[in-house]
């Protein structure tokens, strides 16, 4: 009896065993080898002297000028040169996981269509060196994994080619100045500003300073029947140099600087200064910044102060102007509506008729 209990156990384990088997070998082969979409870009990367990027309304063109990135289309102001490796690394990493759709009517649902179509969100990717064309796609949707742990997937298409890819990778580009260069250029915190000098074209100057940091700005000067408007809006004009974030930059001459709206000297309390000349151009904003050191007629080390390990060096305001000036010097910066409303400031904004106190 207990022979006869083993075979039948036996007998069903093997035939559940080969019926997995039977099942394996039956069912759809979902993985395949992925093999890389441009396999000789990883040996050419020091080659690589251009990126191109193309939407259907620009063009913007990433290059390598005397050994430095620069952007063309901004008179060659200097590239994030971080942002440049990783996307010419990351072309050359991409690998193809599946071919998808080779129906141009079904691009736009993977975000291949072609950048000049009506409301095509796709971009147009060409990397060149050595005068030739090392790589060109256009880039599309990101694949959405269910899983968080699921691939880094992307569509794409290569130009004269139908069908379009499903590749593994990462790769992000869009034909804006502002993903290509540093934008917070200046942040100077505003406790340390001590006065603050508006000299708007054809109005009246604006002073306002203050004794101490941990004081409010005092506006000067005020005009007979009026008294200093909120707190708020005149605390704010000692932040005219923090968190500058720009939206756009050309070369300073490109600017017409002969006739700025308003000109704007700051002095800190540690003595540094700035003066930013400030120009309406069409649409936009456009400030030029400039750095000096209030002569305090004590000398000073050319290097920065020892600190103890592991501290950052502490400029003194001449180095500290040379650094600024090393980066904003003959370059003009668009603003941000933020910045270009808050040095749009004249005296009219800053000061309000008495407020009547209520009776009860």
């Amino acid at each position: 009896m207990n022979n006869r209990y083993l075979i039948a156990v036996a007998v069903t384990f093997i035939v559940a065993v080969a019926a997995v088997l039977v099942s394996q070998q039956r069912a759809p082969q979902t993985s395949r080898d992925k093999y890389a979409l441009f396999p000789e870009l990883s040996g050419r990367i020091n080659d690589v002297s251009e990126l191109a990027v193309r939407d259907g309304q620009s063009v913007l063109t990433v290059r390598r000028v005397s050994g430095n990135w620069s952007i063309a289309d901004a008179d060659d102001y200097p590239a994030l040169v971080d942002k440049v490796k990783q996307t010419v690394l990351a072309v050359s990493d991409l690998q193809v996981i599946a071919e998808k759709t080779d129906n141009p009517d079904l691009y736009k649902r993977l975000g291949v269509e072609d950048p000049d179509s009506t409301g095509a969100i796709s971009n147009l990717l060409t990397v060149s060196g050595n005068g030739e064309q090392l790589a060109e796609l256009v880039v599309g949707k990101t694949r959405r994994s269910k899983s968080a742990a699921g691939a880094p997937g992307l569509y794409l298409l290569i130009p004269d080619q139908l069908q379009a890819l499903l590749v593994y990778g990462r790769l992000s580009v869009i034909a804006d100045i502002i993903d290509w260069i540093r934008r917070d250029i200046i942040d100077i915190e505003g406790d340390r500003v001590n006065a603050v000098r508006l000299r708007p074209a054809g109005g009246t100057e604006v002073i306002l300073n203050r004794d101490e940091p941990a004081d409010d700005l005092a506006l000067h000067d005020i005009p007979e029947g009026k008294e200093p408007a909120s707190e708020y809006l005149l605390g704010r004009m000692a932040s005219v140099l923090e968190n500058i974030y720009v939206e756009g930059v050309k070369k300073e001459n490109s600017i017409d600087f002969s006739r700025p709206d308003t000109i704007i000297d700051i002095t800190t309390f540690d003595g540094l200064t700035a003066t930013i000349q400030v120009v309406k151009s069409g649409k936009h904003t456009y400030a030029g910044f400039s750095f000096a050191a209030q002569d305090s007629g004590v000398a000073t080390s050319e290097s920065p102060a020892e600190t103890d390990a592991g501290e950052e060096a502490e400029l003194t305001p001449e180095q500290e102007a040379e650094t600024l000036n090393s980066l904003v010097q003959g370059w003009a910066y668009r603003l941000s509506s933020s910045k270009a409303e808050l040095y749009g400031h004249t005296l009219s904004d800053l000061v309000q008729d008495p407020v009547e106190e209520e009776t009860e």
